[in-house]
């Protein structure tokens, strides 16, 4: 990487959101303070700790830092089925209306990640496909059913495919499939998510899908494993989101283990 590259780089992240935002606080902080004369916590030093956090959340090494842990333990590849009857799980990532008048649904990029994986996974070990998630608030589960079989057809997947689509939420992914997965006699699922969402995923089957074998599926990773590069420490739209995707998983697990242990109890 050459310095002007990196110059040209760091001139538009400081210069653009979320980088922008860095840039005002801090100009900001060396405005108040020269004339913050008050005792207490001065104003310039809240504008510099604001940026500084709002620096240290945009930047790809923080999002690299907590996604690592959370996405590499999941493998990208299945190798085979293990069970005689093998379901493969997809875990809807969200959905939007296509038509703009909420009579046709598509899946959002995450989802339809998470589906191909799945119907790549499903054809490799010859399982059926098991979809789950809903929009209840403005889709009914047909709709839902119609969405899933038309991408299914546009992909090319002719297997056995099955619908789920009531839940909202992880919890409600796993509390109705499972209702499906135990009807139908499956005796091994196949659990594909989005790399950072399954060890929630993982600890939300073990409570519902106790005495089913699960194994995990990755769809996909947000952050990679490569080598640090100095553009890692320059603010960006994908790094705040990223961490604050990571962030946002990290706080589901602690609720989920509570919701859980309350629920236990």
């Amino acid at each position: 990487m050459t310095f002007s590259y990196f110059f040209y780089k760091t001139i538009g992240a400081f210069l653009t959101p979320p980088g922008i935002f860095v840039t005002v606080a801090l100009f900001g902080a060396l405005f108040f303070c020269p004339k913050s004369k008050k005792k207490g916590f001065p104003s310039f030093s809240f504008a510099f700790f604001f940026a500084l956090f709002l620096y240290a959340l945009s930047i790809p090494l923080t999002a690299r830092f907590l996604l690592l842990p959370l996405e590499e333990p999941y493998p990208l590849e299945i190798d085979g089925r293990e069970g005689k009857a093998p379901v493969v799980l997809v875990l809807a990532g969200g959905i939007w209306s296509s038509d703009g008048s909420g009579t046709e649904f598509a899946m959002s990029p995450e989802t339809l990640q998470r589906f191909v994986a799945g119907a790549s996974a499903a054809r490799k070990i010859g399982a059926s496909l098991l979809y789950s998630g809903g929009y209840p608030e403005k889709a009914a589960e047909g709709r839902i059913e119609e969405m899933v079989r038309r991408t299914a057809e546009r992909i090319g997947f002719s297997g056995e495919l099955l619908v789920e689509g009531r839940s909202r939420t992880t919890w409600e992914n796993f509390l109705f499939s499972s209702e499906i997965i135990r009807e139908r006699g499956f005796d091994e699922v196949i659990l594909v998510t989005s790399g950072f969402h399954l060890r929630r995923s993982m600890n939300s089957a073990s409570r519902f899908l106790w005495s089913v074998p699960v194994r995990p599926l990755s769809s996909g990773r947000l952050e990679g494993a490569g080598p640090f590069i100095a553009t890692d420490l320059l603010p960006s739209p994908s790094g705040l989101r990223n961490t604050s995707l990571a962030l946002r998983e990290l706080a589901g697990i602690f609720a989920y283990n509570l919701f859980g242990s309350l629920k236990d109890r």
